[in-house]
């Protein structure tokens, strides 16, 4: 914008001073006709005879000063020349009297020049016209030369201004984003860990944004507190109740030599044994998910390949038949805004699926520009009519094999809860695609 506004700036004055000094240049050239019309007498000849001593600019009377003059008489005949005349003139070009005529003549030969005529009439006091036409030029290359000079030193302040001006405009700019840099560097470091909210002391212009960004952060901390605290508390009020139902089951199992009619109750009382048991289990795991869980409102970018290379030496042990072949396709220079927690339980949940319904070969890519972590496999795929409703809690495609159908729904959720979302397609060889899209 700077370049632009200098450009039509120094054009617009370059124009309106060309005219300007052409403008000069008319009028002074018309003064020297008006000075040589006060010059000119009638002799008794009748005939126009200048007076050089009265000339209005003794240039005329100058060798090659640049500036020419004549007077031609009715039928061309020239009546007087300057003494500044060293070379033929342009011929005059006739016209009405009392018309001026003032333009500029390129020259093939000899100089560009500028000239100005009039033609004119002196009746004598017996009535009788004399018509004449004076003759005036002036050498372009003086006017030029003006205008070039004009033009460079135009040109020259417009750029020591511009550059001035973009210089100022450099500073202002530095010191007013200033404290951006300064809130983009906090939220660095809040990503980091080592600070906990913005500092609130900027210019006003900016405290809005710092108030808000700090009540995101101080609520989001407390949603994930309080989800933990949620999360504790259930674990820690069925915690008792298991232990009863536990201790419950193992006191009233009767004895191996005990009758025939017992026997409904040894089985009914091992199996609630066992569940407690494995109700037990599942809370205290959680239970301790959730203690050593911290808030991520704005998590640490990681890289997905440590996680992923732990869950294929896990998933390569639990299934055999048929044994999964993992192809880890991922930029080494792709990172993730997720807790390796939440990631482990995304990526475990989808790689297992596709472990569980049969897919032998499972590739694991990944598209930069769109941040897309892409899993293909070979197995049967998803319905195409039912792929929609998949990521819903409960809704599973295979009803013949183990599950709840909670897997693709709580990684759906966690992508959701970190802004991003998981998309299922299908994979070049016709079986299941997930696509991972982190924000």
């Amino acid at each position: 914008m700077l370049a632009i506004f200098v450009l039509l700036t120094g054009l617009s004055v370059s124009y309106s001073v060309e005219k300007r000094a052409e403008t000069a240049l008319f009028d002074r050239l018309q003064g020297l006709v008006y000075g040589i019309l006060g010059a000119t007498e009638i002799e008794d000849e009748q005939r126009p005879v200048v007076n050089e001593l009265a000339l209005p600019d003794t240039r005329l009377n100058l060798t090659t000063s640049g500036l020419y003059a004549e007077v031609i008489g009715n039928g061309g005949a020239q009546l007087w020349e300057s003494k500044s005349t060293s070379t033929p003139l342009p011929t005059v070009a006739y016209s009405p009297i009392g018309e001026w005529i003032f333009e500029r003549i390129d020259q093939q030969e000899n100089k560009d020049v500028h000239r100005m005529q009039m033609a004119t009439v002196w009746e004598l006091e017996s009535g009788e016209e004399i018509p004449f036409i004076v003759h005036v030029v002036a050498d372009a290359d003086l006017l030029t030369s003006q205008l070039r000079r004009f033009d460079q030193t135009l040109w020259l302040s417009l750029l020591a201004s511009a550059i001035g001006l973009l210089l100022l405009q450099l500073l202002i700019l530095n010191r007013s984003l200033q404290p951006l840099r300064h809130i983009g560097l906090e939220l660095d470091e809040i990503e980091q860990g080592s600070r906990e909210k913005l500092n609130e002391d900027v210019p006003r212009e900016l405290k809005p944004l710092a108030n808000s960004i700090n009540l995101l952060l101080v609520s989001e901390k407390n949603r994930h507190q309080q989800y933990r605290h949620l999360l504790t508390d259930l674990a820690h009020s069925l915690k008792t109740p298991l232990s009863v139902l536990k201790n419950l089951g193992a006191a009233t199992q009767p004895d191996k030599n005990a009758a025939q009619s017992a026997s409904k109750t040894t089985q009914s009382n091992k199996i609630i044994n066992e569940q407690t048991i494995q109700m037990q289990s599942t809370v205290d795991r959680y239970l301790q998910r959730a203690a050593m869980r911290t808030p991520q409102y704005l998590s640490k970018p990681i890289s997905p390949i440590p996680v992923i290379n732990k869950l294929c030496d896990s998933l390569v042990k639990i299934y055999r038949d048929p044994e999964p072949d993992f192809q880890i396709q991922i930029d080494q220079d792709f990172q993730v805004r997720l807790a390796d927690i939440d990631l482990y339980e995304v990526l475990g949940n989808v790689l297992d699926n596709a472990c569980k319904y049969g897919a032998s070969s499972i590739i694991l890519s990944t598209d930069t520009n769109n941040r897309h972590l892409i899993i293909d496999d070979d197995g049967p795929g998803f319905p195409q009519d039912s792929r929609s409703m998949l990521t819903e809690r409960g809704v599973r495609a295979d009803l013949t094999s183990e599950g709840q159908g909670q897997g693709l729904a709580a990684a759906m959720q966690l992508m959701q809860s970190y802004g991003g979302a998981l998309n299922l397609d299908t994979s070049p060889s016709n079986g299941a695609r997930v696509i991972l899209e982190f924000s």
